[in-house]
């Protein structure tokens, strides 16, 4: 039976994600004046440091650069922070008192976005794989999205 705490690299991989869950949740806490409002910050934090792989993907394409051993942790660092962003934004929305149906909307868009990206992330059969692929990776979800966000939080 294969221990996954054997290796060297894997027992680095969960010190450094648990130092990294302790640094979020410090954040949180300590970050703004209240609860809420911390996993707020965190919350956006932690999203627009994993959307940073969007226009990163789009000037490699442009560019036409071959670093695929980069983009490829890049694209690792980019689920996985997308997937905490998910986690720390239902945190977010039970820790406030005051919702509405855009916030709804957008938390539901979120969830479809970090499990549809998560479901290509293990890699499914391409029929699954090819249509989830294309639902995933429309833009005018991720628009829709961050519209809702900031009507939902009273920004327009």
């Amino acid at each position: 039976m294969l221990n996954f705490f054997e290796s060297a690299e894997n027992r680095l991989k969960i010190i450094l994600f648990m130092a990294f869950t302790i640094l979020c949740i410090l954040i949180a806490v300590l970050s703004d004046y209240n609860f809420a409002t911390g996993s707020g910050n965190l919350t956006m934090i932690l999203f627009v440091i994993a959307q940073a792989y969007l226009p990163a993907r789009r000037l490699r394409i442009f560019f036409m650069l071959k670093d695929d051993a980069f983009f490829g942790i890049f694209l690792r660092v980019h689920c996985w922070l997308n997937t905490l962003a998910f986690v720390w934004s239902c945190v977010h929305c039970y820790a406030t008192h005051w919702h509405n149906t855009y916030l709804w909307i957008a938390l539901g868009l979120m969830g479809w976005l970090t499990f549809g990206g998560m479901i290509l992330r293990f890699r499914y059969p391409p029929a699954i794989g090819k249509g989830l692929y294309f639902l995933h990776t429309q833009t005018i979800v991720f628009v829709i999205m961050c519209l809702c966000l900031l009507k939902g939080h009273y920004v327009f």
